[in-house]
């Protein structure tokens, strides 16, 4: 198994696994459900591979993308946590079900992880799954109650 960076020629597999994982989690009924997503997650990951806002890696098993990582990279300005602004969210951890339980997800995140301490982010977070829990905490993520979360075209509430 290799876990290498990924790059332009993996855009498709990293597109795959998403909706795999969209599918798996019960945001779609099927990774083939929702065409509208799965071409704006290509545009994405075609930009993100050129432009830098997104670093994603991949763990090769056999000639096969088995599983996938990406950090989402923006900057803020800089606070006494954080002097440098920049932060990463980690999302699209995804391994396809053939190839869990043999170690693969924590070398990818060791890869990511080493990046990110690399590149001086401040801060990396994630949303986890129950599942995916135990290998973040593994790694040293913690909850954090003090973040709150606003979807604009949610209704707003006058009370």
């Amino acid at each position: 198994m290799i876990i290498r960076e990924a790059t332009a020629d993996d855009v498709e597999q990293l597109v795959a696994l998403r909706m795999q994982l969209f599918a798996e989690v019960g945001e779609i009924a099927s990774s083939d459900a929702a065409p509208a997503l799965r071409e704006a997650t290509q545009a994405f990951f075609a930009q993100a591979v050129t432009n830098g806002q997104a670093k994603s890696w991949v763990a090769v098993a056999d000639g096969a993308v088995v599983a996938a990582g990406t950090l989402a990279i923006f900057c803020r300005p800089p606070h006494l946590g954080n002097l440098s602004g920049r932060e990463a969210y980690l999302l699209n951890m995804y391994t396809v079900p053939a190839c869990r339980r043999g170690g693969i997800a924590s070398k990818l995140l060791g890869a990511i992880t080493e990046y990110a301490k690399s590149q001086g982010f401040g801060k990396v977070w994630l949303h986890a799954t129950a599942d995916g829990r135990p290998i973040y905490e593994r790694f040293g993520f913690a909850p954090n109650p003090a973040e709150m979360e606003w979807v604009p075209s949610a209704p707003l509430s006058a009370t």
